[in-house]
């Protein structure tokens, strides 16, 4: 054995932290401006549905002109931001802004067109408990929504939002909670 000591390897060299003679390529972790554009407008997606909550009637309408607002902004940020646009950069951005618009479409949709949320506030503003007949023609003003509505309780009543007595119906302290965080909510993007 010759008296030769090996010398140690460097690691960050080997996983590309560090660049030895081009070997590895440096990695940018950082969205790009087309993907910080498309986080911005994904943020903004929800106060553009409040803001036209008090210009347009209808929730789908308003949630369409909401989505193709963002889409347009966003390839009017690829357009005006200045430097050289990387297709990577580009369809990251819109993925993000799809998926935003997905993720903004289900609470959109449980707010404005929930069903089980609309039965508890039903229950809620009749401001008494009421048998599951009365809670049924509360909720349809007058009809029978049978097996349908059971289905519902069951729902309502295994989450703990809806408690039953002697045959009658009314919310508990945890159902008046959420009425009122959905009255909210509904109420600060035009939807209630």
């Amino acid at each position: 054995m010759t008296g030769k000591i090996r010398p140690p390897i460097d690691f960050s060299v080997w996983i590309g932290l560090r660049g030895n003679r081009g070997d590895f390529p440096q990695m940018n972790m950082l969205p790009g401006p087309t993907q910080i554009a498309a986080i911005c407008l994904s943020a903004a997606l929800p106060l553009l549905l409040m803001c036209y909550a008090r210009i347009i009637r209808g929730s789908g309408r308003r949630f369409r002109l909401g989505c193709v607002s963002v889409v347009v902004l966003f390839v009017i940020a690829c357009i005006a931001i200045p430097g050289q646009r990387n297709l990577d950069d580009v369809l990251g951005g819109l993925f993000l802004l799809a998926t935003a618009i997905m993720l903004c479409y289900v609470l959109f949709s449980l707010l404005a067109w929930g069903f089980t949320l609309t039965l508890l506030t039903s229950l809620v503003q009749a401001g008494r408990p009421l048998t599951s007949e009365q809670w049924a023609a509360a909720y349809m003003q007058g009809g029978d929504i049978g097996t349908f509505a059971h289905n519902r309780l069951k729902l309502l009543t295994g989450s703990g939002l809806v408690m039953t007595t002697d045959d009658k119906l009314a919310p508990t302290a945890k159902g008046l909670a959420v009425t009122y965080l959905v009255k909210l909510v509904r109420l600060s993007t035009g939807l209630g």
